[in-house]
């Protein structure tokens, strides 16, 4: 029986935490072991249960995989969901039980299938023991576990000095070197990321991503993508974007819907494979994917790619401009897209709920856009990236959707996505729904914004249907056609840019609590202190921030952009400490740069400007300290770089 196995000790580790944040660390080990072992695509979690009774261990002995049948008939507390999300609750002498499957990422590690696991929480007065019983597929018995289970165990010392464990079974080997967890593995990497967690106050324990499909199937699929597509178009990008982001993004994504459609037609018992429109489709590989993969769509985008050649007749794609208006509905189509769509993407579930009953959507927002304008406004606790998710989760749900959050497992910090398949409101109540549409369209126009009135807008998108020429919303402007827009400040004045820099120049070394760095030649040098983005903008009046947001997206990015003179991080301003040895960070652009190119060809703006100068030597500034020190740029021999561009474009 499973628990007269006897465990020997591999290796131990002290820990700050205590023992519920043990439990809680077991937690994620059990619901997201990818976030540790980046072999592991993730986990399935199969059955989940509170054994009341210690003595109905021994019938855990009747257990196969995936057979739950015997633990559900003897009244366990058995709980739904496909995740354990509350096994803080378990209480001393009380076990819990799961059955899991650990979801191998490639494709190589694929062939092996997955690796069933049981696994036994026992809550005791001065410990926590979890064994986990990896389970073979020969034979799925619990009772004849593999060598490779394991056990940890977290043990409450009696000076606080609590330790975590790791055991094996004894006289088991050691799994081969080829397998994805090894007893040195969790030696070195699992067991200090437990103890770690342990001392963790605020841990969170659930799946956030991929929540909405099987991780399974989803693996499978990116895998298959990835091998079908991916080292072809990495090979051949012709676009001057980083194809080993782009690329990989666009499988990601596709092998997403491409599981959520299979679903959904499972679901609904559709017989045919959905259609679709990318609005907004860029670069177009995700049409192309979708398209090659049986999915008949159109890609629609207000500039051609370079890339768009390299596709077959199969992909559909149009440089067309979409404006919102009864015009640019799509009927005939079962899905729209809205990948990184812009200005779009709050108009992508009104277009779907305007284009059919029947049609849905799916969206992943990036840059903040309103109906007519840059999204303003952020709600008090939330970032400004989760204020603008729920604002356009909030308009899907104006629509009449409703609206599903979901994450998916892409190269971007911007992840999250809203899915709109089911309405809320039966088809005969279409009218009303589409009266309080644009009800709330009207409101968040930025010419209505002052007076808030509903009163002045005769509501009814009706009206605009009669006529295709009549756009949804009057102030909405579709970005230039013919070329992205420079947003790198080029097109600011430079008299502008000089005063923003000078002013907040002499904010920063002028504030209070400024530091002083005393140089090895003996010099004094003024760092400054450190100033809050919040009073920098109050600086300048509403004129100048308006035209740094329509030319480099705002004071923060004009500031980021002269890398060379001032440090932003977490929401402050700082002067750059040239005086440190390595003054850019490891993600800098500078200090990824090959800055060899690019020595004395720019005039130091510390050296000219700063009452102290600058904290280097004219040796070992790799700026030019006056006209004599400045040199041609590697790339360029036959001319200068003007000495006043100090953006991290030109390093």
């Amino acid at each position: 029986m499973f628990n007269t196995k006897t465990f020997t000790l591999v290796s131990e580790k002290n820990t700050d935490g205590t023992k519920y944040g043990f439990i809680s660390s077991l937690t994620v080990w059990i619901n997201k072991p990818h976030v540790v072992n980046r072999r592991l695509c993730g986990a399935k979690i199969d059955y989940f249960a509170f054994i009341e009774d210690l003595q109905l261990q021994t019938k855990l002995t009747e257990l196969t995989i995936p057979d739950t049948d015997n633990l559900e008939s003897n009244g366990y507390r058995e709980h739904d969901l496909l995740e354990i999300d509350n096994l803080q609750g378990i209480t001393e002498n009380e076990v819990a039980v799961i059955s899991r499957k650990l979801i191998l990422k490639s494709a190589k590690d694929m062939s092996h299938g997955p690796q069933s696991e049981i696994i036994v929480v026992e809550n005791k007065e001065n410990c926590v023991i979890a064994s986990f019983y990896k389970i073979s597929r020969a034979d799925s018995k619990l009772d004849i576990p593999e060598p490779s289970s394991y056990q940890l165990v977290f043990i409450k010392g009696s000076d606080e000095s609590n330790k975590i464990q790791l055991k094996k079974l004894q006289d088991s080997e050691e799994v081969s070197s080829d397998d994805f967890g090894t007893f040195e593995w969790m030696t070195n990497t699992l067991l200090p990321k437990l103890c770690n967690w342990s001392a963790e106050s605020k841990l969170k324990t659930s799946v956030t991503s991929l929540r909405l499909i099987p991780i399974e199937e989803y693996s499978q699929k990116y895998q298959y993508l990835k091998e079908k597509y991916g080292k072809y178009f990495v090979q051949n990008w012709p676009e001057s974007t980083d194809p080993q982001k782009f690329v990989y993004e666009d499988i990601a994504i596709a092998s997403y819907l491409l599981i959520l459609w299979k679903k959904e037609r499972e679901k609904k018992k559709l017989e045919c494979l959905q259609s679709f429109v990318d609005l907004g489709c860029g670069n177009g590989l995700l049409v192309h994917l979708l398209a090659s993969e049986g999915h008949a769509g159109i890609g629609l985008d207000i500039r051609k790619r370079k890339i768009w050649n390299m596709y077959g007749k199969e992909t559909v794609l149009k440089e067309v401009t979409v404006t919102p208006s009864a015009e640019n509905t799509f009927p005939e189509y079962d899905w729209l897209i809205g990948n990184h769509s812009d200005e779009l993407t709050p108009w992508i579930p009104v277009i779907a709920a305007r284009s059919s009953y029947t049609c849905r959507y799916f969206v992943l927002p990036c840059c903040h856009y309103d109906f007519d304008c840059k999204f303003s406004g952020k709600q008090q606790g939330l970032s400004n990236y989760r204020t603008y998710l729920n604002f356009v989760k909030e308009v899907g749900e104006v629509c009449g959707f409703n609206v599903e959050e979901d994450t998916l497992r892409i190269p971007s910090t911007k992840r999250v996505c809203f899915i709109g398949q089911d309405r809320t409101y039966p088809k005969k109540e279409e009218s009303l729904i589409d009266d309080k549409r644009s009800i709330y369209i009207r409101t968040r126009s930025s010419s209505n914004q002052s007076s808030n009135s509903e009163a002045e807008y005769e509501p009814s998108a009706k009206y605009q249907k009669l006529d295709n020429g009549q756009k949804w919303s009057k102030e909405f402007e579709p970005r230039d056609q013919s070329k992205e827009k420079s947003r790198n400040c080029q097109n600011i004045d430079k008299d502008i840019k000089n005063l923003i820099i000078n002013t907040v120049f002499k904010k920063v070394l002028d504030c209070d609590k400024s530091e002083v760095r005393h140089l090895s030649d003996g010099r004094i040098w003024h760092k400054g202190g450190s100033i809050p983005l919040g009073e920098v903008v109050k600086l300048f009046d509403k004129d100048v921030l308006k035209q740094l947001k329509s030319e480099c997206g705002g004071l923060q990015t004009l500031l980021k952009n002269h890398n060379s003179i001032f440090h932003v991080s977490g929401g402050n301003v700082q002067l750059r400490d040239l005086s440190l040895n390595e003054p850019y960070s490891k993600k800098s652009q500078l200090s990824k740069k090959d800055k060899s190119q690019y020595f004395k060809t720019l005039q130091c703006w510390f050296y000219a400007n700063h009452p102290d100068g600058c904290p280097r030597t004219e040796v070992t500034c790799t700026f030019a300290h006056g006209e004599n020190d400045i040199k041609q740029s590697i790339c360029d021999k036959t001319k200068a770089l003007k000495p006043d561009d100090y953006s991290i474009d030109n390093g």
